[in-house]
């Protein structure tokens, strides 16, 4: 129920997209922002430093609930005690069930980052880095029980930089997605629910979870393939090389023209390999 005049809102987030979501949503005056649900890690932020979202949270004094499955009874009833207009999804490693999606009055919404229908699922920016892509961006779109499948009501472009991994194109659509709020809150400003754009589901692909395994370099003979992957797969889950016995974990790249002959060539600090008169060297990762 709205709290004079101002949408009632639930965050579901995670550390990263979550912060600059949460930060956009406490600055529009027009939100009431009841509370959180997030996830309570032991371990820094993987992708890029960023304080932990509870912790946040706490400094700005805002309910915040972790490690609750918000389909539990246990979730369902603090969900019905804040009885939000408007839930919005940021990130969150919980797939949402109708028990949930029908509560608020206004529905949910999902930042997603990517340009649906293009990468549905957990790890877009990953994909759009493997594949190369020149342009990403953030969706907004409502949650329903298909997986990123919700009618569009936003979306915004984001250029990948050459020199963008995923560490750092994560963080610039973060940042994208905080952009966003005021224009998503706008929407529903009237308490009522807006008509979404229908996605063109046949043009639809999936951007799953990459494995360690995916990072094994050795796999692949071409160069262009490796450093898409030294892109794609750092920091997260990592890039690794095997020579001889070892596997050597590698995080940075450069690319040079190379004279010697075709082959690879470890040094102290790096790991060429030379193709065709073109090499990569990628740099061992510091300890």
């Amino acid at each position: 129920m709205a709290t004079e005049g101002r949408l009632d809102v639930i965050l579901f987030a995670l550390t990263g997209f979550g912060n600059p979501v949460l930060e956009a949503l406490l600055k529009d005056n027009r939100v009431n922002l009841q509370a959180v649900f997030t996830i309570k890690y032991d371990t820094p932020f993987p992708h890029y430093a960023e304080r932990q979202l509870l912790e946040l949270c706490q400094e700005k004094q805002v309910v915040c609930y972790h490690n609750v499955k918000v389909g539990s009874e246990e979730g369902i009833g603090l969900l019905h005690k804040h009885s939000p207009d408007l839930i919005i999804v940021a990130t969150f490693k919980q797939i949402l069930k109708r028990n949930v999606i029908t509560l608020p009055s206004l529905g949910i919404v999902n930042l997603h980052p990517s340009l649906l229908p293009h990468y549905r699922g957990p790890c877009p920016s990953n994909a759009a880095l493997l594949n190369d892509d020149a342009v990403t961006g953030v969706t907004v779109h409502y949650v329903t029980e298909g997986l990123d499948e919700g009618d569009i009501l936003l979306q915004r472009f984001l250029d990948i930089g050459e020199q963008d991994n995923d560490g750092i194109l994560r963080k610039k659509l973060a940042k994208l997605s905080g952009e966003m709020i005021p224009e998503l809150v706008d929407l529903f400003s009237g308490f009522t629910k807006p008509i979404g754009i229908s996605q063109a589901h046949a043009a639809a692909s999936l951007a799953p979870k990459p494995t360690v395994e995916d990072g094994y370099l050795e796999s692949t003979s071409e160069i262009e393939n490796i450093r898409r992957k030294m892109r794609a797969l750092n920091p997260l889950p990592g890039t690794s090389i095997q020579v001889g016995a070892k596997r050597i974990p590698v995080d940075r790249f450069d690319l040079s023209t190379d004279s010697r002959l075709d082959g690879l060539y470890e040094s102290e600090t790096a790991v060429d390999i030379v193709r065709a008169s073109h090499a990569i060297r990628l740099y061992k990762q510091a300890n």
